[in-house]
């Protein structure tokens, strides 16, 4: 989540970021509930979608059908200190309380919870603690760092968490230990997504990592999603390709929906549910 103002200098980052990136076109589904106006997360079920606020917000969990109308709130026995996104392994729910825009975070944590199919309030999640074993300063400027952490998914049964890197807008990414060690996380590899970014899901059957995210400009602040494959657990990042959204603004989630087409949450502004036109298959494959 932004709400900081950037320095000056900063306003002017990546004004011009995007210009020659092929085009992703995305369609309206449907304007999400008032009470859901700051998607942060978003993962998809076989019917419709599972999405929650993030920090500033009750700690729930909203169960949406195919146009993001909502059908359930489920509560859940935690904190929202600053939930981020959300995955999903079979009927388990991993959601990153790890917002950290400030830099100062020593609570950073990933939840979880079982998916109940009653949608009944699930049992009290387990924590996954959080640690960048990077990171010795707690103490600095607001967005002048490198460890706060909005993007969460499951790669092929390990747990993902990728950075929105303030200082270069790159993205590292740490495996985190689904037993709970509280050992801290060492970078496991480091992208050059030229955004911050804020949203991961990942499609196992043609292995690729999904990112969305946006330019640090707040004047002209350009969407962007990354399609990277993946290989032996490694992102293979020169076979990457970047898409400008046609859409501009926040976008704070990505999830590949069961028609496997892309679906998408923007915070700010109505509709903030949308859908690519092409499926990721076409996209793959361009």
């Amino acid at each position: 989540m932004f709400r900081i103002l950037y320095a000056w200098p900063l306003l002017l980052l990546t004004a011009c970021v995007g210009a020659d990136d092929a085009r992703l076109m995305l369609d309206p589904v449907g304007s999400l509930s008032s009470a859901l106006q700051e998607s942060s997360g978003l993962v998809a079920l076989k019917s419709g979608f599972i999405s929650h606020n993030d920090s500033g917000h009750d700690a729930e969990l909203f169960i949406l059908d195919e146009r993001g109308d909502t059908l359930h709130r489920v509560p859940v026995a935690a904190h929202n200190r600053d939930w981020e996104d959300i995955a999903r392994h079979d009927n388990t729910l991993y959601i990153a309380d790890t917002g950290n825009n400030g830099g100062k975070r020593r609570d950073l944590r990933v939840l979880a919870l079982k998916l109940k199919p009653d949608n009944t309030p699930p049992e009290e999640p387990h924590v996954l603690p959080v640690r960048y074993r990077e990171q010795h300063n707690f103490t600095p400027p607001p967005h002048q760092h490198n460890f706060d952490a909005e993007a969460l998914t499951q790669v092929n049964g390990e747990l993902w968490l990728l950075t929105k890197r303030w200082l270069d807008q790159q993205s590292a990414i740490y495996r985190l230990p689904p037993d709970g060690d509280s050992s801290p996380l060492t970078q496991w590899q480091r992208l050059n997504t030229q955004m911050l970014v804020t949203g991961a899901d990942f499609d196992a059957g043609t292995q690729t990592l999904l990112l969305v995210g946006y330019s640090r400009s707040l004047f002209n602040r350009q969407a962007f999603v990354w399609l990277y494959p993946v290989q032996n657990n490694r992102v293979t990042e020169q076979a990457g390709r970047r898409f400008r959204l046609n859409e501009t603004g926040q976008f704070e989630a990505i999830t590949l929906g069961a028609d496997g087409h892309l679906y998408f949450t923007r915070e700010g502004s109505a509709p903030r549910l949308f859908r690519s036109r092409q499926p990721l298959t076409t996209l793959i494959s361009g």
